[in-house]
């Protein structure tokens, strides 16, 4: 499923905006339901929950009753094939459906995957305690064209909130900046939403009753980029 094609603004008459002027692009998303299917999403939860489990007790941050409010295991795309298969698999289909292929360059095969492993078991509701949205594309030479979050999560879900926020973009004076407008992703489990680097993005915030670990809000997070 995609949604929202890129709009630019025009005058009544029709005529491309001047220079000064504010141009609006909507942020295009392509979101996948039922990724790996019920019994392949769990046992991937399982196993990405027992290495972070495993990294936040080695590095004496937390037990399953006291666990850091966030935390993001680095790259984890060796560990995890399966989701890598995937991913690969999609990146032609998505790279057309996002329009983003003639700037990747490359051929389907050449294009790289690369994700980590994050959790959030409790984020601020508070506007200033909130970190503000962010991009993970640094620009200019930045190889990484289109971003992904596979969300997972135990069932019945463990925590309230935690959907991932896209902005629109506003192009003013020729420099791009965060819309006002947006869409708001639900952190359906085993569901998969890709979306272009540079796009402006926020984890909404999370509050998880239990305060353990595993009724956390999980997602693999990652880029497609050239090899």
């Amino acid at each position: 499923m995609t949604e929202s094609a890129g709009v630019v603004e025009t005058a009544p008459d029709g005529t491309p905006p001047s220079a000064g002027s504010t141009v609006s692009l909507a942020t295009q998303l392509c979101r996948f339901d039922d990724v790996l299917g019920a019994a392949a999403a769990d046992r991937l939860l399982e196993e990405a929950c027992h290495a972070l489990l495993a990294e936040v007790r080695e590095q004496g941050s937390g037990t399953e009753m006291l666990v850091p409010p966030s935390w993001r295991c680095a790259d984890q795309t060796a560990r995890f094939p399966v989701l890598a298969e995937v991913l690969a698999r999609l990146s032609p289909m998505v790279m057309t459906m996002l329009g983003v292929s003639p700037l990747l360059g490359v051929a389907p095969h050449n294009v790289r995957v690369a994700f980590g492993f994050t959790m959030h078991n409790q984020l601020s509701r508070d506007p200033m305690g909130q970190p503000p949205p962010s991009r993970d594309s640094a620009g200019e030479g930045d190889e990484r064209r289109i971003s992904f979050l596979y969300h997972l999560h135990r069932r019945p879900r463990g925590f309230l909130g935690g959907q991932t926020r896209i902005y629109d973009t506003t192009i003013r004076d020729g420099h791009p900046q965060v819309a006002e407008s947006f869409r708001d992703v639900q952190p359906d489990h085993d569901s998969l939403v890709f979306f272009p680097s540079d796009a402006w993005y926020q984890v909404r915030p999370v509050t998880c009753p239990s305060a353990k670990l595993l009724d956390s809000r999980f997602a693999f997070h990652g880029w497609l980029s050239a090899s």
